[in-house]
């Protein structure tokens, strides 16, 4: 039986360059690999040939694109998914499903149905939260919620056998109009038990092996934000690898695939500062000799940790601000305040290591007050800052308040659903004409920042000599980039 595992595509077809490998669907190919079955994997959302950064004005303003290539069979990516789909003649194929990539993922399962008439099988957050309605969509045989290793590999041994694959925990189907779901068993406390993601089975090898670089250190997240519905995967646990089973993940990454920069994905790597500590110090007494970033909170961090992840090689930390008004922080159960955010992005920058910010537009109850607020922390941070659309996620308490406000009425539209969205807006104590400007205003500020941080001759040869470092083979193109920038400004102004 031949599998194969497609991680849809919703950035690239927003002509946004965000490059990763996908973990999840990686832990299970390594698992289905391991069992015998031949087994792909499909990262429809790497753009190998474009190394565009986009600004925030520019990713909420191609949102656009996404609508448009949903509707345009011809778009660059479902040719080359038509493609894949012809060579390989998958018996099944499995789906990576969050709300935003919905759409997408059906779009796929009708051409895999046509094409190949292959088994269909949704997993991921979407399914999860929302297992019933996934199910009984058009050409969705199968849904898998939680964590899927050991339920796929169940559902795919039962088709491959020829058996009913009902009773399956995690798995559900509709088997005529009824709805059939046995909920998932307890999850697996002891992650060390799964194998490496497989990173071999991915398809044009040669186009993504500078991409292989992602590693996640713990699942979960005990955190209670008002606007996640991640909690209804993990149930606010949190797993942890074992710092001796990271380290040969690693080792793995360098020495077989060239990797010397890793990407931390995960939900908040500093939950646990010990074991944290503890990883960095065997990266140095290794003498791995990597750079790498990871995502944490602002509230996390302290001089002892940062330098140790400085001297273990840590170029980079993500924070998920959200918002710099203490009364919108208090409502999404961030659990810090301002003032903190802004003492933990001090610590970071003092020591050395890159630091910039998530940011939330437009939660159901922000105040003109509390946007300017957040407006004014971006002012005085002066790093760079993602801003992001509130988007209601179901099952999160912030969309069935949405919903309680008749912010929400009837079913979500996919299209639109999206974290870069201009349609977003679940906004009711402020008109529309002025939250748009509130928007603006953030917008353009942010940018500001960005442009700062990311252009000019200082950031080129900081940049360029990371890229020594990491052996990325950039160098050359990244320099042609910035020579046609600085080409472009003369002529302009000649």
């Amino acid at each position: 039986m031949k599998i194969l595992l497609v991680n849809p595509p919703v950035n690239r077809l927003c002509d946004n360059a965000i490059n990763y490998f996908p973990l999840g669907i990686g832990y299970i190919a390594a698992v289905a690999n391991r069992a015998g079955f031949k087994t792909y994997i499909y990262n429809a959302d790497l753009e190998t040939k474009k190394q565009t950064l986009l600004t925030n004005k520019q990713r909420i303003k191609n949102h656009n694109l996404f609508i448009d290539a949903l509707n345009n069979d011809s778009h660059r990516v479902w040719v080359e998914y038509r493609e894949i789909l012809n060579k390989t003649m998958p018996d099944v194929v499995g789906f990576s499903c969050t709300s935003a990539s919905f759409l997408p993922c059906l779009k796929m399962a009708g051409e895999a149905k046509k094409l190949c008439n292959s088994a269909i099988v949704f997993g991921g957050i979407h399914p999860t939260i929302l297992p019933e309605e996934t199910a009984k969509s058009e050409n969705v045989d199968y849904i898998i919620a939680g964590d899927a290793e050991n339920s796929f590999l169940a559902l795919v041994t039962a088709l491959s056998e020829g058996r009913d694959a009902s009773g399956i925990p995690g798995v559900g189907r509709y088997a005529g109009n009824k709805f059939s779901f046995i909920p998932p068993e307890p999850v697996e406390k002891n992650v060390d038990i799964f194998p490496f993601p497989d990173r071999d089975c991915i398809i044009n090898f040669e186009e993504h092996k500078n991409y292989l670089q992602a590693v996640i250190t713990s699942r979960g997240c005990p955190y209670q934000c008002t606007f996640c519905s991640g909690r209804n995967i993990t149930g606010g646990v949190v797993r942890y690898r074992s710092p001796e089973n990271v380290i040969s993940e690693i080792k793995l990454l360098k020495e077989k695939y060239g990797m010397n920069h890793i990407m931390f994905y995960d939900d908040s790597l500093v939950l646990n500062k010990k074991r944290i500590l503890k990883i960095c110090r065997m990266m140095i007494d290794e003498n791995l000799k990597i750079t790498w970033g990871a995502f944490t909170r602002a509230d996390s961090v302290n001089r002892e940790l940062l330098s140790a992840m400085k001297a273990s090689g840590c170029k980079f930390l993500g924070l998920g601000v959200e918002s710099g008004s203490n009364k919108t922080l208090r409502k999404v159960n961030k659990g810090y305040t301002r003032e903190q955010a802004i003492a933990g992005v001090k610590l970071i920058k003092e020591s050395g290591i890159h630091v910039d910010m998530n940011i939330i537009i437009g939660f159901p109850h922000e105040t003109e007050e509390d946007i300017k607020d957040t407006i004014s922390l971006i002012r005085e941070l002066e790093i760079p800052a993602n801003i992001n659309t509130f988007t209601p996620y179901p099952k999160s308490r912030l969309y069935d308040e949405c919903v309680e406000r008749g912010l929400i009425k009837g079913d979500m539209d996919w299209a639109t659903f999206s974290q870069h969205s201009p349609y977003n807006e679940f906004i009711q104590d402020i008109s529309p004409e002025a939250y748009r400007k509130l928007q603006a205003e953030m917008i353009d500020l942010a940018d500001k920042m960005m442009k700062k941080h990311y252009s000019g001759l200082g950031h080129y040869l900081k940049r360029a000599r990371e890229i020594w470092v990491e052996e990325d083979r950039k160098i050359p193109a990244f320099t042609r980039n910035i020579l046609g920038k600085v080409k472009s400004r003369v002529a302009g102004r000649a």
